[in-house]
């Protein structure tokens, strides 16, 4: 079993200025190993290395340096990596955006950045707006060159930012130190002893957020190697366990929702890496880590739990069968460097077994939000000595032995899909639009124990349809924050003290909703009636329309993942990517027909997860 010899319990993230350091400490060492592999494409660390050095040089010549910010736009690949390599040799900080969100959502991130340079690959250099920071095309055009060392770096320097929904309406960016991020990676594999760093991992989710940086972290810190998949690959369960098959890895992170998804269509089995599994995002729900467990019993499976304002994943648990069986599977402790504290809503703490609010301190706190010192003072707050802490908002209960529970938000936060969501964003997107007077939204579930999916509630100044208010929102909001039911209400009733009444509007929208008439384009052909009875079945409704598009009338790529799963058993050549190319039942059909134009007649959709 590969362990890096520069982890262990004598490691201390004090030994590095930043996370540069550390990785050209690991390349020098480690130079023929694999460090990051995407398809047919594989970097060992020294190769990994020279990219970065030479992207880094290119910055300099830009005038690129600390203090800065470079942002790259791309598609998941081995330049991905290089491009956070990269800019830190050059001591400019960076930040993923995510490359499938609307362009003026882009065009609006970069601004909030501040972004000094911009990296993109060739596809979506032209999603960039005309007026924005040089670009450098991420391609093999770049020189290769030794990676340096910025000349002056502190460990107080900002590593990278990472947008998270904003209650204000605006997305933050949270601003993570080099401290944080080394802390981060020590603690963690302290808080694993004895258990040794995986020699492999897999990316299962964007680079845009912080819970895939468990993996590139942990490999890229380690030695260790980084299989980085495809959108389109950890959307097919059948190709994500044909990947794992061919390319075993021995650590994987997911969100719960990502996994469940997979498993209803492959045996879980196939979906697991060898070792070591972490399971964050959002709740972990029993019966999937009892699905885990049963199917591979020497599996080691972890839940995570961590804000992006306190540097990825700060707390853990091991999970053990017995906690199958309880109501909720705890988040554990937290890793070195962090201090928590559990507080009424007097300020003070609670004993053990009260619920209070969960308050991090400790070396792996961010510096704040971006731009937004208000935001930053309110949210990180001092104790009486001075110690600063990040309020999350979460509620905890700690038992006797120091483990922590999450119970819910203490506020209107929620967690979509691995998503963090700040209802109010979405709301002030609605109010945007012309002829929305009132927007309410919540996270409710169709069922008991099935994931919470995004409802919008709106009061209209004219009449507007469903599928048109979707259709305006996805031209500014990222894919996860466009609501899977948009639900017209002539009023948003509320209680004595003001609130909105749920119970209310729920019972009023049932009572208002038009009863299920004939779609007006009703399905043509066979195939046209059985393509559209699977999505009938993945959104709920009684009927489609041949021409409604699916991410516009409740879609979302999980549930797209069953509509597949049901197209796969008739045509097994079907990709997940042909599904989301033909967007209507009519074109779906005509392709699966064999009738459809070629692909390259129409943009390819992409899915944000």
């Amino acid at each position: 079993m590969f362990a890096a010899p520069s982890r262990g319990p004598s490691a201390s993230s004090s030994a590095y200025r930043s996370t540069a350091a550390l990785f050209r400490e690991v390349a020098d060492r480690d130079g023929a190993r694999a460090a990051v592999r995407h398809g047919d494409t594989e970097l060992s660390y020294a190769e990994l290395a020279l990219a970065a050095g030479g992207l880094a040089s290119r910055l300099r010549e830009e005038g690129i340096g600390r203090g800065d910010v470079v942002a790259t736009v791309a598609d998941r690949s081995v330049w991905s990596v290089v491009s956070i390599l990269g800019a830190w040799s050059a001591g400019a900080a960076h930040v993923h955006l995510e490359p499938s969100d609307p362009e003026a959502r882009i065009a609006a991130l970069l601004t909030a950045t501040g972004a000094r340079a911009v990296l993109a690959d060739a596809r979506n250099r032209a999603r960039l707006p005309e007026r924005s920071a040089p670009v450098l095309l991420l391609d093999a055009s770049l020189p290769t060159a030794p990676y340096e060392l910025p000349e002056e770096s502190e460990p107080q320097d900002t590593a990278y930012l990472v947008f998270t929904s904003g209650s204000t309406g605006v997305p933050k960016a949270v601003d993570v130190p080099h401290r944080a991020v080394l802390n981060h990676h020590f603690g963690f594999w302290r808080h694993m002893e004895p258990i040794t760093t995986a020699d492999s991992f897999g990316l299962t989710t964007t680079f845009a957020a912080d819970l895939g940086l468990i993996s590139v972290f942990g490999a890229l810190l380690s030695g260790a190697r980084l299989d980085i998949y495809d959108r389109h690959t950890t959307l097919d369960a059948g190709a994500f366990a044909a990947e794992l098959g061919r390319h075993p890895v021995e650590a994987l992170t997911y969100t719960p929702s990502l996994l469940e998804a997979l498993a209803g269509q492959q045996d879980i089995a196939a979906l697991l890496p060898t070792r070591m599994a972490v399971v964050a995002g959002e709740a972990f729900p029993p019966r999937l880590a009892a699905a885990m467990l049963e199917a591979r019993p020497d599996l080691l499976v972890f839940n995570g739990y961590g804000p992006s304002e306190a540097t990825i994943e700060m707390m853990l648990h091991r999970v053990t069968e017995q906690d199958t069986r309880r109501s909720r599977i705890p988040v554990g402790k937290a890793i070195d460097g962090v201090d928590l504290r559990l507080l009424g809503d007097d300020g003070e703490p609670v004993p053990d077994g009260t619920p209070g609010i969960l308050y991090i301190g400790g070396a792996c706190l961010a510096h704040g939000y971006l731009g937004d010192p208000a935001l930053t003072e309110r949210k990180f707050t001092r104790d009486a000595a001075g110690e600063r802490f990040y309020r999350t908002d979460d509620l905890m209960v700690r038992d006797g032995d120091g483990v922590y529970e999450y119970l819910g938000r203490a506020d209107r936060q929620l967690k979509i899909r691995g998503n963090r969501v700040e209802p109010d964003e979405i709301e002030s997107a609605l109010l945007a639009l012309d002829g929305i007077r009132q927007a309410l939204v919540v996270g409710e579930s169709a069922a008991p124990g099935t994931p919470a999916e995004l409802v919008a509630y709106v009061v209209t100044a004219r009449p507007l349809g469903p599928e048109e208010i979707s259709r305006r929102l996805r031209a500014t909001l990222a894919q996860a924050l466009v609501p899977s039911r948009i639900v017209p209400v002539p009023a948003i009733p509320v209680t004595v003290n003001g609130k909105a009444d749920l119970a209310a509007l729920r019972a009023a929208a049932a009572a208002g909703a038009a009863p299920a008439g004939p779609v007006d384009h009703p399905p043509r052909t066979d195939t046209e009636r059985f393509v559209a009875g699977l999505w009938c079945s993945a959104l709920g409704r009684s009927e489609v329309g041949r021409d409604e598009r699916f991410m516009e009338i409740g879609g979302d790529s999980f549930k797209a993942l069953r509509v597949f799963a049901g197209l796969r058993r008739r045509w097994p050549a079907l990709t997940i990517g042909q599904l989301f190319e033909h967007p209507t039942v009519a074109e779906l059909a005509a392709a699966l027909d064999g009738t459809a134009p070629a692909p390259a007649e129409r943009p390819a959709a992409t899915v944000e997860l």
